[in-house]
């Protein structure tokens, strides 16, 4: 069922994509993965205050989102760019989200047994 999903949403999404895309705009597969890791690094940073006082969120939240643009060889201002004009096309933005919200449930479901599979390896059960 969840790969049927899946290969909706990822029809969906190429279809939406048709469109012809600014250049020095950030091409939909990539913007998906430049999100994802944004969105990684705010929670991170959200875990970083939470347990250390000295640290600001915004910060925090600057730090790791420079580093996730470096990793993605991406300057900000095409963040910001690619961004915006994604926000003004929501059809191709929802495409972007529902993949990352279809990958991470994906994550979630795979991690969370073999965790679980660890914990009784490791308590001899």
């Amino acid at each position: 069922m969840t790969r049927c999903i899946l290969i909706f949403l990822i029809f969906v999404f190429l279809n939406s994509c048709k469109e012809s895309i600014p250049s020095g705009t950030i091409n939909p597969v990539e913007m998906q993965k430049v999100l994802w890791d944004v969105m990684r690094a705010d929670a991170l940073s959200q875990q970083l205050v939470k347990y250390d006082s000295s640290k600001t969120l915004a910060g925090e939240g600057g730090r790791l989102h420079n580093q996730v643009l470096l990793i993605h060889k991406i300057t900000e201002a095409q963040f910001v760019s690619s961004y915006a004009y994604y926000s003004h096309h929501p059809n191709i933005l929802k495409a972007l989200l529902d993949s990352i919200n279809s990958q991470q449930i994906r994550m979630s479901t795979i991690e969370i047994p073999v965790e679980k599979n660890r914990a009784k390896d490791s308590s001899g059960k």
